[in-house]
């Protein structure tokens, strides 16, 4: 296997392989220089090297044990024989699954790039983690219970989206924008895409009791809003943007 492919850069299995220790001695010091020559290459190192140590600090210690769990029992030995504990960290639940059966399927006609699925064309996703005090950090699922001062941080994979914006109704139908926190337009994703991004707002709660609505936009182009808060108003359960991909996601704020 050699470390380039016919573009004559690092393919996706070879920079993922490479990361995870995975390659042969020779073929890791091939890769290795090509990255010191290579801008663009090293550029994907870097990128996937941070959205590991992300994926590990946010999400990996809450997902793998059942994960793993699950793929054991349908197929035994199977992360012994794909390192899948240190694949997920890397790519993500949804991408290692895909790899799953992408190997499970055989080999077939597609190029190389074409059978490896990596971190390419992932799906948009948003997370929400939130901190208690002193405490340490857990992830806001649908109607989970958080008290006032508990403070909020936002996780996106925007997919091919180029500008984000979080927006909240509280338990009273006030509209605030969370991030980029009191804007009046949605921000500018900096960086290569799809990757997953910590949103750089922390948002303390107010004693706004009762269920609250989050809604992540993500678009191509700059959103207002405004335009925003017209759509949750028009259609509070799936509101719409044209040119925007609209997530949504509700908790419960209760009294301490």
């Amino acid at each position: 296997m050699t470390a380039t492919n016919a573009r004559g850069h690092l393919s996706s299995e070879t920079i993922d392989l490479l990361l995870l220790s995975a390659l042969a001695s020779s073929e890791a010091n091939e890769a290795k220089a090509h990255l010191d020559d290579c801008s663009l290459c090293k550029q994907r190192w870097l990128e996937l090297n941070e959205d590991s140590q992300k994926f590990k600090q946010y999400v990996f210690a809450r997902t793998l044990p059942q994960v793993e769990a699950r793929l054991s029992e349908s197929r035994p030995g199977f992360f012994e024989r794909f390192k899948l504990q240190l694949l997920l960290p890397a790519l993500g639940v949804a991408t290692a699954a895909a790899l799953a059966l992408t190997f499970a399927a055989g080999p077939g006609t597609q190029t190389e790039d074409d059978i490896y699925i990596g971190v390419k064309g992932l799906e948009p996703t948003f997370e929400v983690f939130a901190q208690r005090e002193a405490g340490a950090s857990f992830a806001v699922k649908a109607n989970t219970a958080l008290r006032p001062k508990d403070k909020l941080r936002f996780v996106v994979t925007p997919g091919q989206a180029k500008y984000v914006l979080v927006a909240s109704v509280d338990g009273k139908g006030t509209f605030s924008v969370y991030h980029p926190f009191g804007a009046a337009e949605s921000e500018k994703l900096t960086g290569q895409v799809p990757r997953r991004l910590e949103l750089g707002s922390t948002v303390e709660l107010d004693d706004t009791m009762g269920t609250e609505k989050l809604v992540v936009v993500l678009s191509d182009a700059p959103v207002k809003a405004e335009a925003v808060k017209a759509a949750l108003l028009t259609s509070p359960a799936a509101p719409k943007l044209e040119g925007a991909r609209v997530l949504t996601r509700e908790f419960v704020k209760v009294a301490p």
